[in-house]
């Protein structure tokens, strides 16, 4: 597997200098908080791989917003989609890589300090896990890019104690949902899951925007911006994604014509398959299973 630590088209990163977040910590109360150390954002991050096998000092927060994955923490291998994210304590082992088909987008924090590092211990406690999920949500992007703003303002205390509130916002978002927002995400994530099963069911035809709707009982237009709203994809994008995963598993452990499995997933021109599966995965279905063989 071809590795890239770090270099990414459009990507943005702000590394706090250790002089900077040692004289704030003297002075100012709120470090011990939390702060950060590092922040990024890797677009399509194609070739990214990061490997510590001592761990870091700080702990890491990623969250994938598109594309695909793999992290392994403490030795424990977990597969990452589109609104999984995972954290990775400090002084464990671990590594993790963007899969070579379809790159994963990420959001990324390095970050120390008491209560956000028992902040983020206790998810880990309550979950079992150093994975969790949340639906994609716009209000947490906004709150990612105006981390970056504040951080490119310079690092004067009143920045760093914005910042460091930011920080805890945060965390606490992915780590320490109140019982009203579950409530709400839950009854949003229901009828999405809801959704996307009726799309997983019905892989093998073809379903209208309308007929997705109408499973949930919603019109059309709401049905379309809650979709959006929750997952990051229109429904339909939603839909001809899930049919080229099963594409690939087709072309990786059958034996299946190409045509074949065109006409399995309801797609009756195989043009037109070739070129969605392309678009989709960056590859053709031929080459896709040249390289997974």
């Amino acid at each position: 597997m071809a590795k890239k630590k770090q270099g990414f088209a459009g990507q943005r990163l702000i590394e706090l200098p250790n002089y900077i977040l040692e004289k704030y910590g003297e002075i100012n109360t709120t470090s011990k908080i939390g702060n950060f150390t590092k922040v990024g954002f890797f677009p399509d991050a194609k070739y990214q791989f990061m490997e510590e096998n001592d761990g870091r000092e700080e702990y890491v927060l990623i969250y994938c917003i598109n594309g695909y994955g793999v992290a392994i923490i403490n030795h424990k291998i977990f597969h990452i989609s589109p609104g999984d994210f995972f954290i990775i304590p400090a002084q464990t082992p671990f590594s993790y890589y963007a899969d070579k088909i379809k790159p994963w987008t990420i959001f990324w924090f390095f970050y120390k300090g008491t209560a956000i590092e028992e902040m983020s211990d206790l998810f880990i406690k309550s979950a079992k896990s150093y994975k969790g999920y949340l639906p994609y949500n716009e209000e947490r992007i906004k709150l990612f890019n105006r981390i970056y703003q504040y951080l490119e303002r310079g690092f004067g205390d009143d920045n760093l104690t914005l910042i460091n509130m930011c920080l805890l916002n945060l965390i606490s978002s992915f780590v320490l949902i109140t019982d009203i927002d579950v409530h709400k995400e839950n009854k949003n994530q229901s009828l999405i899951n809801t959704s996307i099963q009726f799309m997983k069911e019905n892989c093998a035809v073809h379903i209208t925007l309308s007929q997705m709707a109408e499973n949930v009982n919603i019109s059309v237009s709401h049905f379309s911006f809650l979709f959006k709203k929750e997952t990051g994809f229109s429904p339909i994008n939603y839909y001809n994604n899930i049919k080229m995963q099963k594409a690939c598993e087709y072309l990786k452990f059958s034996d299946f014509l190409i045509k074949e499995i065109s006409f399995k997933l309801g797609i009756l021109d195989i043009h037109y398959f070739t070129r969605l599966f392309s678009k989709t995965m960056g590859v053709t279905p031929k080459k896709y299973r040249t390289q997974n063989k």
